[in-house]
């Protein structure tokens, strides 16, 4: 009778989690979007909590200041090279199928470079890209509402942690609550670490970018720059969305300075991986590269580009999740053997 039931409750809880697994796929954007909140939040609470160590002051006024100084500091960045910025990507956008046109030029004085054409052309059409560019507007927009609702997301969990957290250890039995806020916390500090090494990463490879492309002439120096600090908080799909463009700018003034360009990218991305990531992961949470990818393509598949977005830091906290509550709490877990009493076996000794 206790087998039958302990089968029906596994069965039980295996269509639960199916279900609940079909409910988070059919409200996937809710799902990214609350997930960009706690990202949001972990982010404003990791630079307020060391200006509170070191200031005194207390949390929530810690985090008011450092709303307000990323505000000051957009508008700066805005006042500085907002025009300047506007004017770059005008002209990116003149120059990149100037490029385009080049390039196909070139392509097709060899014979090797007609296939690749063809090719290129049975998978996608003329018609079929200017469709897809105005899919790509209309997901601006959509992104546009998304990205203000995570930054109001982002304020309210970063003011008030401990009273969700509270709120989703209610639907935990009593038992298990003080374990899983342990863990919550645990992935929370993991997920501030990544963010932080995540963001420095940024600060350098953008940087790195923008210097070069000026020290090189190349057009647009600001703008790859800046591509190269957004697209640089996606992991192995960034670095190769930034690389083209600056190689299809810099291909407008010859083969060679493209060439030169996409050695000083792959530089940077050497450089990237074998010091700067290096350094930052000895106090941030490190993520095999296999995992990184698999979490990307993943993310990608099952949620779209906000899903790209979110991937690696969703795959941070999840397996910070599954070392402590599963791998440590039932693989590794080996139960204390029950000591035998010496008294009885001594007893046994005698009678025998």
């Amino acid at each position: 009778m206790r087998e039958a039931t302990r089968v029906t409750r596994a069965i039980l809880i295996a269509i639960s989690l199916v279900a609940l697994a079909v409910i988070v796929w059919k409200l996937s954007v809710v799902v990214t979007v609350a997930f960009g909140g706690v990202i949001g939040a972990t982010l404003l609470r990791g630079l307020a909590l060391p200006l509170g160590r070191r200031t005194g002051l207390a949390e929530r006024w810690s985090l008011v200041l450092t709303i307000i100084g990323l505000f000051a500091l957009g508008s700066a960045l805005s006042w500085l090279f907002g025009q300047q910025a506007a004017e770059q990507i005008a002209e990116m956008q003149q120059l990149i199928p100037q490029a385009i046109d080049r390039l196909r030029t070139a392509l097709r004085s060899s014979g090797d470079g007609s296939a690749v054409i063809d090719s290129i052309k049975k998978v996608s059409t003329d018609s079929k890209t200017i469709s897809s560019v105005g899919l790509a507007a209309g997901a601006v927009v959509l992104g546009i509402g998304d990205i203000v609702l995570v930054f109001f997301l982002s304020i309210y969990f970063a003011f008030s942690p401990r009273e969700y957290l509270d709120g989703l250890l209610r639907l935990l039995p009593p038992i298990r609550r003080p374990q899983v806020k342990t863990v919550l916390m645990t992935a929370g500090d993991a997920l501030r670490k990544w963010l932080l090494a995540q963001l420095a990463a940024m600060v350098v490879i953008g940087l790195l970018v923008g210097v070069s492309m000026g020290l090189l002439r190349v057009p647009l120096a600001l703008l790859l720059g800046a591509l190269a600090f957004v697209f640089e908080f996606v992991p192995v799909i960034g670095p190769i969305v930034f690389t083209i463009p600056g190689v299809l700018v810099a291909f407008t003034q010859g083969p060679a300075k493209a060439f030169y360009v996409l050695l000083v990218y792959i530089g940077v991305q050497q450089l990237e991986s074998n010091i700067i990531l290096p350094l930052l992961q000895r106090w941030a949470a490190r993520l095999p590269p296999a995992v990184t990818l698999l979490s990307v393509v993943v993310g990608g598949i099952l949620l779209g580009p906000t899903g790209v977005i979110v991937a690696t830091p969703l795959a941070v906290v999840a397996m910070t999740l599954v070392e402590h509550l599963y791998v440590e709490n039932t693989l590794e877990h080996h139960p204390e053997p029950v000591a035998r009493d010496s008294g009885s076996q001594n007893d046994r000794g005698r009678t025998s």
